[in-house]
């Protein structure tokens, strides 16, 4: 479920008219995160570092509105539930999309994360299937074999994307602490270094 921003009375439409004929609209933030207490909980249980703190990021994303905001035409639409589409790599050393969908139940999350993790091993190429495309999703990638300083997304400047992007990093001991770095890519017309603030707030 979706609605649509009255984009006349909203408090960004300067904001919006002003960025959303950019070539490239997007700005990015890289941010570090204190990961202690959610890598010692799941070795505590016994769950996937990878698929917690994904779980986590989303559970932020569903709870910071301007990251639901989507560019639909000339409409900005807001979906009630956003959900996961991560690339997931294979053994060979390639990876495919998937669409992991949302629940705010860390164990249904995993079973439908284990479902699109078979389906991405069990085929080949990069699966950009429907699921893949839809707008109702964060972009994200993760990044465990170094510490992320920067990123550069791929665009491409003739489709109009509006769907954020979120990477993270390698983590690292820092001080007794685990860290983590996490980049955050955005739609200036929709949202401000302010909203990702509160995103990266909720997150950790």
């Amino acid at each position: 479920m979706k609605n649509k921003l009255d984009i006349n009375t909203w408090n960004r439409r300067e904001h919006f008219e002003f960025f959303k004929n950019f070539d490239d609209p997007f700005f990015g933030i890289v941010s570090e995160i204190d990961c202690t207490i959610a890598y010692n909980k799941c070795k505590e249980i016994g769950a996937s570092f990878f698929l917690y703190y994904l779980h986590k990021s989303l559970v932020a994303v569903n709870g910071t509105e301007e990251f639901r905001y989507r560019i639909e035409g000339d409409d900005v639409v807001c979906y009630d539930v956003i959900s996961a589409s991560s690339t997931l790599g294979r053994e060979d050393g390639t990876f495919g999309y998937s669409n992991i969908a949302y629940s705010r139940n860390f164990d249904e999350f995993a079973e439908n994360a284990a479902k699109e993790i078979e389906a991405v091993k069990n085929c080949s190429g990069i699966r950009l299937n429907e699921e893949a495309k839809r707008l109702d999703t964060i972009h994200y990638t993760s990044l465990p074999w170094f510490k992320l300083s920067a990123i550069k997304h791929p665009m491409s400047l003739q489709r109009k994307d509006s769907v954020p992007k979120i990477a993270f990093g390698k983590y690292f001991e820092s001080n007794g602490k685990k860290l983590m770095n996490i980049a955050v890519n955005a739609h200036h017309g929709l949202m401000d270094g302010l909203h990702v603030g509160k995103y990266l707030g909720l997150f950790q």
